[in-house]
């Protein structure tokens, strides 16, 4: 921790010379902004916000707006020693808004009744250890930025809120910012901080994520690690075709990869004597990101040859795309599309992010030290979550089965023409299309539909 940024504490703040960020994720409904009014007359400001180094408002800008609206005028908060990256800003405010952050069992000593201190590292004793996942983002943050949280003690030493927290401090020794209560207000305050307080909403950061962006989540698939300690294996997979597809997969099925990304499981099951075309819109060109309009241009003339040469596909493999999808417009476009490529006896097979496991995942006993680091799930009302990845923010949204309805018949136009940076379209899929809605035509016609 002796790299990293110093820290420092205002104990009262003045809100008039707070800054908000003009991004803020979170979406509190009515009823959630009068419950914090209540809490906040109830406690005060037991969770200081966290400040940029220039000022502005980087994590507590619902609690804020709270403190206004009851007539206060200051705020404890922490400013961070550096000003800190667009993407570091927002990891902060997504890390203060998560309020489950008390499954570990911590003790330390407290402070005096009624006030903030400092808890020396050496008093916290780590009873039960868990969330790693949360304990791991933490710690991520504190070794890049110092200690920028506190956590809320009651006068038996019992850390209620953000025990966490209480852990990274332990494990990297640094000093606890904690504000003490008595052990008989601590179960409401646990209940009132720890509610519903909104949602997480990517309104105001959307046009940082248009659709192109989506090229940069593409895994280099049947691609090996170059490492020693890691030779031989794969490090990237594809469950959807290793355990659903190629099973049963014949050189007789016409088949399409639909959003093949680089194409590897086209390109490795072709030179086995499968018949497998590949589409993938945002096709990069070899050692960048710059997207391959040429090559996009020639696997939609190579689908559109061999649908009039052979028909619709007795196989559509949507591997790890819908949930790439930056809408729900583009997601349904994405489905009626792979659902006009697919013949009347054909077979999709889908794969995509699941929430249930995604879920499954951020709890501690599925995660170890060694596979992550700053695993954590910020998903908005529909399952969508935002991430800053290579210089770029991403979407990427969680389904269930029930999600996955194949409501099919709307959207022939979008997908294979899709937009590009600077509002250019290659305006080369209209035969495609034509002809795509021409079989489907013939194919409804003879299900009798």
């Amino acid at each position: 921790m002796s790299k990293a940024p110093t820290t420092t504490f205002h104990e009262a703040y003045p809100l008039d010379e707070l800054r908000p960020a003009d991004y803020n994720p979170r979406r509190l409904s009515a009823t959630a902004f009068t419950r914090l009014q209540a809490s906040l007359r109830r406690h005060g400001v037991v969770k200081p916000v966290i400040l940029n180094a220039d000022g502005t408002l980087v994590a507590g800008h619902q609690r804020t707006k709270g403190l206004k609206a009851i007539g206060l005028t200051h705020t404890p908060a922490v400013m961070l020693g550096t000003k800190v990256r667009l993407q570091d800003e927002f990891q902060f405010n997504l890390l203060h808004n998560r309020v489950v952050t008390e499954a570990s069992v911590v003790y330390a000593d407290p402070g005096e009744l009624g006030t903030w201190s400092w808890i020396p590292w050496q008093s916290i004793r780590v009873a039960e250890r868990k969330n790693l996942s949360f304990v791991n983002a933490i710690g991520h943050m504190t070794a890049g930025h110092g200690p920028w949280g506190s956590v809320v003690i009651d006068d038996q030493g019992r850390i209620v809120l953000n025990a966490e927290y209480a852990v990274v401090a332990a494990i990297n020794r640094f000093d606890l910012l904690a504000w003490t209560v008595p052990s008989s207000e601590a179960a409401q305050l646990h209940a009132d901080l720890t509610g519903e307080y909104g949602v997480y909403d990517w309104t105001a950061i959307e046009g940082k994520a248009p659709v192109w962006n989506q090229h940069i989540v593409q895994p280099k698939r049947l691609r090996q690690f170059s490492s020693k300690a890691k030779a031989g294996k794969l490090a990237y997979g594809s469950e959807t075709w290793d355990q659903l597809v190629t099973p049963w997969l014949k050189p007789s099925h016409r088949v399409v990869d639909f959003g093949a990304g680089y194409g590897d499981y086209a390109k490795h099951l072709r030179a086995k004597g499968f018949n497998i075309h590949d589409y993938e819109p945002y096709r990069c060109k070899d050692g960048s990101y710059a997207v391959d309009i040429r090559a996009v241009v020639g696997m939609l003339r190579d689908i559109d040859k061999d649908i009039q040469a052979n028909g619709l596909y007795d196989v559509v493999v949507l591997d790890s795309v819908i949930n790439a999808t930056t809408s729900l417009d583009y997601q349904h476009w994405v489905l009626t599309t792979v659902n006009a490529l697919c013949a009347a006896d054909g077979v999709v097979c889908l794969g995509t992010r699941s929430l249930g496991r995604e879920l499954r995942d951020e709890q501690a006993k599925r995660v170890t030290s060694q596979t992550a680091t700053t695993k954590m799930s910020f998903l908005d009302e529909n399952n969508v979550e935002m991430s800053f990845v290579k210089g770029k923010w991403q979407k990427l949204r969680f389904h269930t089965p029930e999600s996955l309805e194949p409501l099919l018949r709307r959207y022939f136009e979008e997908e294979f023409n899709m937009p590009y940076p600077n509002g250019f379209r290659h305006d080369r899929h209209l035969e495609l299309v034509g002809n795509l809605i021409k079989l489907v035509i013939e194919r409804n016609l003879s299900l009798g539909s």
